[in-house]
């Protein structure tokens, strides 16, 4: 496993990260204002999603309720355990796979949406990694299939949590190698393009209220 992935995985394998996805109960959170947004701009009605850094399955949940086929991957194996466990107890029919963030199990074509939300492609340090991870989506996208990814928005960081921020480094915790890396328009667009893709749109959306950071998320098609 890339050494990076391992501050990943190692972070969100730890106690102090379990606690807090049983604390937030994401299960019981809908989808925030720009996913909804971004569902019914661009999702065809079944279509088949792939979702990268599931965690304990929000999205994927959210998504397999409107009718979606779900597939869903992280690179923790707790979350995973998590995930599955309430799939079964809440009689979904996702498929939840354990990966190591930078290679897909999947065969080419395969999908019709890919998402990574929340922080999930922030995680992926280093330029390299970053277009690794959206070269792998693009082969794993079937033709004029959809991608759909976000990242913390750097500009607010900088403006509102600059204690948190150490260039495009923003550290949510403290004690802790595992940062989320910030973004801008640009940045993603750059890196979308980078790797194959035709960027429909980018920009900066809410997220569930005005207390919470907005997200850039970018939408390209294979």
């Amino acid at each position: 496993m890339d050494a990076s992935m391992k501050i990943v995985a190692n972070f969100y394998t730890s106690e102090r990260a379990i606690k807090e996805f049983k604390d937030n109960d994401a299960h019981q959170l809908g989808l925030k204002i720009w996913e909804k947004d971004v569902v019914a701009k661009f999702f065809p009605h079944n279509a088949s999603i792939l979702d990268i850094g599931c965690g304990t399955g929000r999205e994927a949940f959210c998504l397999y309720d409107m009718g979606f086929s779900m597939t869903a991957t992280d690179i923790s194996e707790r979350t995973i355990e998590m995930a599955e466990q309430f799939a079964v107890e809440s009689g979904r029919n996702i498929e939840f796979l354990l990966t190591n963030g930078l290679e897909l199990p999947f065969e080419n074509n395969a999908f019709d949406i890919v998402i990574m939300w929340a922080q999930t492609f922030g995680l992926f340090y280093e330029r390299k990694n970053k277009l690794r991870i959206l070269k792998e989506c693009h082969r794993v996208l079937k033709s004029d299939g959809v991608i759909s990814f976000s990242g913390h928005n750097k500009a607010f960081i900088e403006q509102h949590h600059p204690q948190y921020a150490d260039g495009k480094k923003f550290f949510a915790y403290a004690d802790t190698d595992c940062y989320w890396e910030l973004f801008t328009v640009s940045e993603m667009e750059t890196l979308a393009k980078a790797s194959g893709f035709t960027v429909l749109d980018c920009q900066s959306g809410a997220a569930g209220n005005e207390s919470e950071n907005p997200i850039i998320h970018c939408e390209c098609r294979k």
